[in-house]
Order: structure tokens, then sequence, then C-alpha cells
């Protein structure tokens, strides 16, 4: 399903199912990223996306990988602005990573909150009970936060602690639990890639505040 909105400026957004012919899309959107935000979303300092790394964020199955792309429909020349995905976790079949991406020019503009939402949204529709994330160890004010919603970690490595945030059973009773936190920390870029099989694998809290994407 669709779903669109609209920028401050009357803009209209929307939010749909990735599909394998938005490869160009992403790379273009790639490119506008800043170094610091490829290196926050993606862990690594890479400057292009391959062949493979294309077809892996782009031809997914939506069973255990979903992602979402958001677009401007009245300018098809701009590139995809921003996408979010969760991946399950292989032999885990109820925990998935979950990774959020918007180009510089439009963040702080609710872009990355609403795809980490619809995210959430389908994560919960499809069994996921729980987002994993991984807060390292002296970011007391993220630790205390989780701590508050009665979130703990279940592992530690390396002084980064390892914690799934469970989700309601219900996608319209995400309000008011420990989701939102991690929804709000991964739209302001608290939340950034973790190494891992994929370039958006996993996310790691980092980080107190900033604004809106």
């Amino acid at each position: 399903m669709d779903y669109e909105g609209s920028l401050a400026d009357g803009t209209r957004v929307l939010f749909r199912r990735i599909r394998p012919g938005d490869k160009e899309r992403l790379r273009r959107g790639f490119e506008l990223l800043s170094p610091q935000s490829r290196y926050r979303r993606f862990f690594s300092s890479i400057d292009h996306l391959t062949e493979e790394q294309l077809r892996y964020l782009t031809e997914v199955d939506f069973k255990d990988h979903y992602a979402l792309i958001s677009v401007l429909p009245d300018e098809p020349w701009i590139p995809g602005i921003g996408v979010s995905r969760w991946v399950r976790i292989p032999g885990e079949p109820e925990v998935a990573e979950g990774a959020v991406t918007v180009i510089d020019s439009f963040q702080n503009q609710g872009i990355g909150s609403t795809l980490l939402w619809l995210a959430a949204r389908s994560a919960i529709d499809h069994g996921v009970k729980a987002f994993r994330v991984w807060v390292k160890g002296e970011n007391t004010p993220a630790m205390k936060m989780l701590a508050d919603f009665g979130v703990v970690p279940h592992s530690w490595d390396a002084g980064t602690a390892e914690i799934d945030i469970p989700l309601p059973a219900r996608a319209d009773d995400l309000e008011g639990t420990a989701a939102t936190l991690v929804l709000g920390a991964a739209a302001t870029g608290r939340l950034i890639g973790r190494t891992g099989g994929s370039t958006e694998q996993g996310t790691t809290i980092e980080g107190t505040g900033s604004d809106d994407e």
C-alpha cells in the first residue's frame, strides 16, 4: 500500500515499497549523502553502492526483508529521498534489525520518522516482536532512557550492549511504548549502521539528541 504526505512547503511525498527498478534512484540518492551521513548510516566510509549492494537493497522479498522508499511524485528527476528497512535475523524469526537513510537536503522534515513508523507497522504485521539495537555502554543517557522503559541488555560485546526493543502485538498500539524511543532515536540520527552482511544491517544508538529527520 502506498502512503502520501506533504512537506511544510506543500511538496507531495510518496512512501511506497521499494522495487527492483529503484536501483538508479538509490544510486543517485547515495551520491547526495554527505560523508557523515554515509558513515552514520552504513558504518563505513564507502563512496558508492556496488551492483551487489543495489540488488540486495532493492530486490527484497517483503517477508524476511522489507524496505520502503520515499519519492517526490511531482518531481521525478529527484532520486529517492529516503529509505527504511528491516531484516529478520536468521534463526530468530521474531527479531529484526532496522535501518533508515534520508538524504541530507531532506533531513529534519519528518521523512525519517514517517519511514520508520511505516517500517515498524509492517514489521508487526509480519510477526516481528522486537527490533534489535546496539548501545554503547558509555552512552549513559540512552541506557537510562531504555532502562526507564524496562529494557535491559541481554548481552555485551566490547563495551556495546545488545538490546531487543519489544514491539506491541498491534501496530495501532505503538504510541507510548519503548519502540517509540527507538523510532525517535533512529529518525534523529542517533541510530547508525552496524557492520554486518549488508551495508545497512543493524543499528547502534549514539548520542543524546538531535532534530527530527
